[in-house]
């Protein structure tokens, strides 16, 4: 039981009071019993309980944020990509005009076609890497899932 500063039990404080306002002496005794501290309600329990019950649904909640996440990147890069790819071309176009006034055709073909291949290699690695960081954005949600699960 607590314990008051003058030392006395705090219960036995309560018990009289109730004893002297006519409740029984067992009633008196399991209200005195009920107040004492550590209070034990089960918090432990019920939060397990409630974790199993609310899993799946947090989990479903996850898997349509994390698809509406995806789905936005997707959009997000495939509608550059035409801007890309025109912007690239008329680069390629401006620049292989002014090489040709400037060095033989060969040349500025070999210049241009040599930048061209660069830049879709750059671009092509850039688009090949969405499915990497999608992978890894499920894989980090799987391991979120699972520490939350050992716990």
């Amino acid at each position: 039981m607590a314990e008051n500063p003058s030392g006395e039990n705090a219960g036995d404080g309560l018990r009289a009071m109730l004893r002297d306002a006519g409740c029984s002496e067992e009633l008196a005794g399991s209200v005195a019993q009920s107040l004492d501290w550590p209070v034990d309600c089960g918090a432990e329990r019920w939060a397990g309980a409630v974790l199993n019950s609310a899993a799946p649904v947090l989990e479903e909640r996850a898997r349509r944020v994390w698809r509406r996440q995806m789905s936005g990147i997707m959009v997000a890069a495939m509608t550059t990509l035409p801007l890309w790819l025109v912007a690239g071309a008329y680069t390629i176009g401006l620049v292989y005009e002014a090489l040709c006034g400037v060095v033989p055709t060969a040349v500025a073909t070999y210049v241009v076609s040599t930048y061209a291949v660069i830049g879709l290699g750059v671009v092509g690695a850039t688009y090949a890497l969405i499915p990497v960081v999608i992978g890894r954005s499920r894989d980090r949600m799987a391991f979120a899932r699972t520490w939350e699960v050992a716990r």
